[in-house]
């Protein structure tokens, strides 16, 4: 199989997260031809966005949430959706919480970047990355691990988020992002002790530095 993508996008780094909790074997590779937009790319990924994932057969599968549901399909041990239909539904909320509101939000963020942009503008959008943790504070049950006490792919999709959320919302005057959020900031602290997660982090931290020297 091959993966296109880079180390950054959050989106990527979930599907890479589950490949390497699953022992899978996947290429991984920037999309060719030298950008998303490229003949090259275009004539894998019409959409024209990362990640794909090219499988065995040769379908191509763009969305993280598509290939995340085909890699568990497909390659079903170790499972990283738990068995019990209450489980699973907590593992596919986490998810949902995720993408519904701290990504959007953080969007904003990113799109306030920068000199010369409107104070208002960046307290209203720190508000509501406030209020999308506060979401994500109320849906995290697991003590280890985001759901539960196994890694699922809960904490493949709420890692990469959660890394914007502690490395750019101090760039915008946030000096503690997580201290009113106990349950983020001690999950967080887990992350440090789970490779997987680990090396996702270190990553994105090392794609960050070079793309903007942060």
């Amino acid at each position: 199989m091959k993966l296109y993508g880079s180390d950054l996008s959050p989106f990527v780094q979930r599907v890479k997260m589950q490949i390497a909790a699953k022992g899978l074997e996947v290429d991984y590779m920037p999309p060719p031809g030298g950008g998303m937009k490229s003949e090259e790319f275009l004539a894998i990924n019409p959409i024209g966005k990362i990640p794909c994932l090219v499988t065995d057969s040769g379908m191509s599968l763009p969305e993280s949430e598509v290939i995340l549901e085909y890699l568990e399909d497909a390659y079903p041990k170790p499972a990283l959706r738990p068995r019990k239909p209450e489980e699973r539904a907590q593992v596919r909320l986490i998810s949902r919480v995720n993408d519904i509101y701290i990504g959007p939000a953080m969007g904003k963020i990113f799109g306030l970047m920068g000199p010369g942009k409107d104070p208002e503008a960046i307290k209203a959008a720190i508000a509501d990355v406030n209020t999308a943790l506060g979401h994500l504070e109320h849906v995290l049950t697991g003590k280890k691990h985001a759901a539960g006490n196994k890694f699922s792919l809960a904490d493949c999709t709420i890692t990469p988020s959660l890394f914007f959320v502690v490395k750019i919302l101090p760039v915008m005057g946030v000096k503690a992002p997580l201290k009113n959020f106990k349950k983020i900031a001690k999950y967080w602290k887990t992350r440090e002790k789970d490779a997987v997660t680990v090396k996702a982090i270190e990553e994105m931290t090392a794609e960050m530095k070079a793309r903007f020297g942060m």
